[in-house]
């Protein structure tokens, strides 16, 4: 197929204009008889789509695949892993064109990038260059094989393969070395591009304007790393929102948060493996589309220090918010890491009638003034002769408010006739975190603190698999808090027995005596530090 050479310099200070050299157009090829192409892009079937590739290639592959049902122009460049002119100039050029933007070379073989454009109806492809090229030493050349081009060969052959006419395009690199090239033409130069893409053509193209052939209400969340340029391109190009998510934390920014939420898409696809697995991904998503927020100003319970206060469900609301503030306060200087005021409310035994309404009225109020004084609430459950999971799950319109998680002392649990008192199993343990898990996912909730008082280790049985029950999911943190109140050990001891041997991946807590004086941060176990403390 005949090809056209256009030469652009991404500008990189105000000043610096692009260039446009090479040869002079070229007559186009004769009509071929093809039909013309209009642009149609592919809205995502489901509300969240996760391109989870880490090959670019292949990413730019499946982002084309999935966003893109025809387009007659297609930007094409090989995966150039250490040249960022080539991949500013293709994805530059993409998003002008409104054309998606795939690299052919290693695993997407021309053939296979050739396929593609057929799918697509591409009649012109824009193949992106290196300006200079390294050259060949002849003395080592190959005779048989053909001269380099820069790698503008495998592309080449892609567009021969689909039958589309070519367009030279040249990244030059910037003049300033460190200088990152812009990743967006000028008015006149991408005008120029369009022009030559237009000749190049057998037939009219159709390509989108900014009002037709766009994805409707759809947000890109990335986490851009070299190599993605070409995919990022390409959903922008279908007219997708891109949303940079720093190392795919969507729960971590409030800035991408309040985006998502405020944006209320028809679809979000997400661009990289660092946004975990497609479930994870589309709860993170429906969370943040919720809105909920942490008191930690995110979706992430991490970092931060959980000073707690107790309470009954009886007591006046006001007054302990401005008790567990104060008793927060009092660790500020000495956590390098937020202080979240934290409310423990011992929810009580079973009642029965009026007082049972009284009791759910008195703990939702509670609960909904504290969370409304961005204190975090944990539900202090007593356990019986029912399993864990059983005794919270008569609190979950609770859990639901968001901000909300459990506290459990196994060694206040009686004996059910046949089980000993004052144990759990970490079977138990790991049904409830599950159901936690459950509700945080299904209500869109952020992650969920799940607290286990111990004075002694074999309170819970078999503890050691709790390690895999932290590992195994993200919307609970399990914290394993070392109990001295209304012990009569030292305080050492406790913690030792505590945390030595302490599962990976399980938080460390302390709560020690309830005696006046005893209870200052000074004296609260510093090896590790304590995630959450117990003030009151």
């Amino acid at each position: 197929m005949p090809a056209r050479n256009v030469r652009f310099v991404l500008p990189v200070l105000p000043l610096l204009a692009l260039t446009l050299g090479g040869c002079g157009p070229q007559e186009p090829p004769a009509p071929t008889g093809d039909p013309a192409v209009s642009t149609v892009v592919r809205q995502p079937t489901g509300h969240t789509l996760l391109l989870s590739v880490d090959d670019p290639a292949e990413l730019a592959l499946a982002a084309s695949q999935q966003v893109f049902d025809r387009s007659p122009v297609a930007v094409l460049a090989a995966p150039t892993g250490d040249d960022d002119a080539v991949r500013a100039m293709q994805a530059a050029a993409a998003e002008s064109l409104a054309a998606p933007a795939l690299l052919v070379g290693e695993t997407v073989s021309p053939q296979g990038a050739a396929a593609e454009l057929e799918r697509l109806g591409v009649q012109v492809a824009v193949v992106v260059t290196p300006d200079d090229p390294t050259p060949l030493d002849p003395a080592s050349a190959d005779p048989a094989s053909p001269a380099p081009t820069g790698g503008a060969e495998p592309a080449e052959t892609a567009a021969d393969l689909a039958g589309a006419s070519v367009v030279h395009l040249e990244a030059v690199e910037p003049l300033m070395p460190d200088e990152k090239p812009p990743t967006e033409l000028p008015a006149d130069d991408a005008a120029r591009l369009r022009a030559d893409v237009a000749a190049a053509s057998a037939v009219p193209t159709h390509g989108p304007t900014p009002s037709s052939a766009a994805l409707d209400e759809v947000l890109a969340l990335t986490d851009p790393q070299p190599g993605q340029e070409a995919a990022i391109a390409t959903l922008r190009a279908a007219g997708a929102v891109d949303v940079p998510v720093p190392h795919g934390r969507i729960a971590s920014s409030a800035r991408v948060i309040e985006a998502v939420d405020t944006a209320q898409a028809l679809a979000v696809v997400g661009v990289g493996s660092s946004f975990g697995p497609p479930e994870e991904f589309a709860w993170r998503v429906a969370a943040a589309e919720a809105g909920t927020r942490l008191p930690t100003g995110a979706q992430d319970l991490l970092p931060a220090r959980y000073v707690t206060t107790s309470a009954d469900w009886w007591d006046e609301p006001a007054d302990v918010v401005a008790r567990a503030k104060d008793d927060a306060a009092a660790y500020v200087e000495t956590s390098s890491d937020p202080v979240v005021p934290t409310l423990v409310v011992r929810v009580g035994q079973d009642a029965d009638g009026d007082l049972e309404g009284e009791r759910s009225a008195a703990l939702e109020a509670m609960v909904t003034r504290a969370l409304a004084a961005d204190l975090y609430v944990l539900l202090d459950v007593p356990l019986g002769a029912a399993a864990p999971a059983d005794a919270v799950e008569a609190w979950e319109g609770l859990l639901t408010l968001g901000g909300v998680g459990v506290t459990l002392s196994p060694e206040a649990r009686p004996s059910d006739g046949t089980r000993p008192p004052g144990q759990v199993d970490a079977a138990e343990i790991e049904a409830l975190v599950t159901y936690i898990e459950g509700v945080v996912t299904n209500s869109a909730l952020p992650p969920a603190l799940v607290a286990v008082h111990q004075t002694r280790p074999d309170s819970v049985v078999d503890r050691s698999r709790l390690a895999d029950v932290a590992d195994a999911t993200e919307a609970a943190e399990v914290v394993l808090v070392a109990d001295r109140t209304g012990a009569d050990v030292t305080t050492g001891w406790v913690w030792d027995q505590v945390t030595d041997g302490a599962p990976d991946g399980v938080h460390l807590g302390w709560s020690g005596p309830t005696v006046p004086g005893t209870l200052a941060p000074e004296l609260v176990p510093a090896d590790p530090a304590p995630l959450l403390v117990a003030a009151s």
